[in-house]
């Protein structure tokens, strides 16, 4: 799967939490920078946003997620989050789920269920 380090790139990571990520993940070389809530933190390319925030969860503990409220699918409708892509003048909500990680997006409100250092701003 990934050739990136991430013991290097995530100093006090498990070897119990890499396996875990890698076993939700699509096949990634490299961690593409967003922002989520003013801050940057890299989610694993080809990946939705959902399994990123997942993924840096399980990397850092920063994010939570109740996982009883979403279907991961779309269908649910739940994971709507305002965000802005590179370019844009104006935030719009889409679902986590269904945006992939690219460069430059910026996760400007979290929808409820999800929590960056506690905030869900």
């Amino acid at each position: 799967m990934a050739q990136l380090d991430l013991k290097t790139f995530f100093k006090n990571v498990s070897d119990d939490a890499i396996a875990d990520a890698n076993d939700i993940l699509r096949p990634y070389e490299k961690l593409v920078p967003i922002k989520c809530l003013g801050e940057e933190i890299h989610l694993p390319e080809n990946n939705s946003l959902w399994r990123g925030l997942q993924f840096w969860g399980l990397m850092t503990g920063e994010v939570r997620i109740d996982f009883g409220l979403f279907c991961i699918a779309g269908t649910c409708l739940r994971c709507k989050s305002l965000v802005k892509t590179p370019g844009a003048a104006n935030r719009e909500p889409m679902l986590l789920c269904q945006t992939t990680a690219e460069p430059g997006l910026e996760i400007m409100k979290l929808a409820q269920g999800f929590s960056y250092k506690g905030r869900q701003r």
